[in-house]
């Protein structure tokens, strides 16, 4: 299937995922109650962001559904430290995904909100350890950076290569290289997790299903690889413009105005995309 028609699908598929989360929480259906319904709607303004840069060239669009996507998941957040109820699956430092859109589009102080309402703690039931180490060191990066946090970044990292028992993981040289402010490390390392990426997903089954658009999304766009090189950013670090699967497109600058906190939930944006 072509690409573009990939990417329709995706489309239309999120616009109705959209469409069903907010009534469910607009009802305060079960999907509400558990978080669900939250959570869908982050994904759903994910992937309608893939779609307006990967299909339609469109940074502002691609900028604007993720800004959507960070204000869903920060409203969530803030309901949970109040009293609203939530499933543990939907609480973790990896399901933090949104943080990764906020730093995407330009915006550290949205991922700044986010991550101090992020877990720090890690879930085994739900993540791995090395997969939260990644994402909690990531929160508390910028949290340090920008003077909100004062967790000992260092230690994280050794904890990482506990973790890994003497195996590599080019995510930790890549964190390693940000917490030292080091750029050619970075340089190197960023590319070299981005080609590992690459070749992860060369290696998916073809089918017209899930791996199809996993690959015509996740992975022809490196998210994470956006939210570090805005770190890198955030501290004055020396990038190249553009790295394999990070296009200089989708580099959207930092300070544009985002758009209303409560615009996720609005359903006449959507439909004129």
């Amino acid at each position: 299937m072509p690409s573009s028609s990939v990417l329709e699908t995706i489309r239309d598929n999120s616009l109705f995922g959209l469409q069903e989360a907010v009534r469910a929480i607009q009802s305060r259906e079960a999907l509400e109650q558990s978080g669900q319904a939250y959570v869908v709607a982050a994904t759903c303004h994910r992937r309608l962001a893939f779609c307006a840069l990967l299909a339609d060239a469109k940074p502002d669009r691609f900028a604007a559904h993720l800004c959507h996507s960070a204000h869903a998941r920060l409203h969530f957040r803030r309901l949970v430290s109040g009293d609203h109820g939530a499933e543990s699956r939907f609480l973790g430092a990896t399901q933090e995904f949104s943080f990764i859109d906020a730093l995407a589009a330009g915006q550290p102080d949205l991922a700044t909100a986010i991550a101090q309402l992020a877990a720090r703690g890690h879930d085994p039931a739900f993540e791995y350890e090395d997969d939260f180490l990644l994402h909690h060191f990531l929160h508390q990066l910028l949290l340090t950076v920008r003077g909100a946090g004062t967790a000992d970044l260092p230690a994280l990292l050794t904890r990482w290569e506990v973790v890994l028992e003497g195996g590599s993981d080019t995510y930790l040289d890549a964190c390693r290289a940000l917490l030292h402010r080091d750029a050619r490390f970075f340089d190197e390392a960023l590319q070299s997790t981005a080609y590992a990426r690459m070749l992860h997903f060369q290696k998916l089954s073809r089918d017209s299903g899930p791996n199809d658009e996993l690959k015509k999304t996740e992975g022809a766009l490196f998210m994470n690889g956006l939210a570090m090189l805005r770190l890198a950013e955030l501290q004055g670090m020396d990038t190249q413009r553009e790295y394999p699967t990070l296009p200089s497109l989708a580099r959207v600058p930092t300070g544009r105005p985002a758009p209303p906190p409560t615009a996720w939930m609005s359903p006449s944006p959507w439909m004129s995309e």
